[in-house]
């Protein structure tokens, strides 16, 4: 058994060295961008609205926690989303195959997430977290400026 967890910890090591680039990017983007706009979406950033994405990264804190309600209000689209990525990490490092059908599987969670984003916005949208607009965005700001020069 300790020999297999060792098998599984190095296919997923091997996986992260692959990625080290593009973990390094995301880390300073997600340092970068907390600092200078306090926010983490770059669309929440370029022009204040919620992507379909917003809440994810809440929504996924609250499963790890256990708060699956708040979870839910967050984003309910984790659930699918990590049902997939514990099917893809059960197939690639448990049973060290290839998992059939992922391409499938994204393209149905990517309609999915619209269709959630589309539903909620029109329900929640600008009342209810995440789905709130954020007035200090670089548009704002550019518009602000161009008619402080253009008036």
């Amino acid at each position: 058994m300790k020999r297999y967890f060792r098998q599984v910890c190095a296919g997923v090591y091997a996986d992260l060295r692959k990625c080290r680039v593009a973990l390094a990017v995301l880390i300073l983007y997600t340092a970068a961008v907390n600092l200078l706009f306090h926010a983490f979406c770059p669309m929440v950033i370029v022009c204040g609205l919620p992507c379909p994405g917003c809440g994810l990264s809440r929504a996924a804190l609250c499963v790890l926690t256990g708060r699956w309600r708040q979870a839910w209000q967050l984003n309910p689209m984790i659930f699918p989303i990590a049902a997939a990525a514990c099917y893809f990490a059960w197939n690639r490092y448990i049973r060290r195959r290839r998992a059939a059908g992922m391409t499938a599987v994204i393209a149905a969670l990517a309609v999915m997430l619209l269709a959630v984003y589309a539903v909620r916005m029109y329900l929640y949208f600008p009342n209810r977290i995440p789905y709130v607009y954020t007035a200090d965005n670089m548009l704002a700001r550019v518009l602000a400026l161009r008619s402080r020069f253009s008036g």
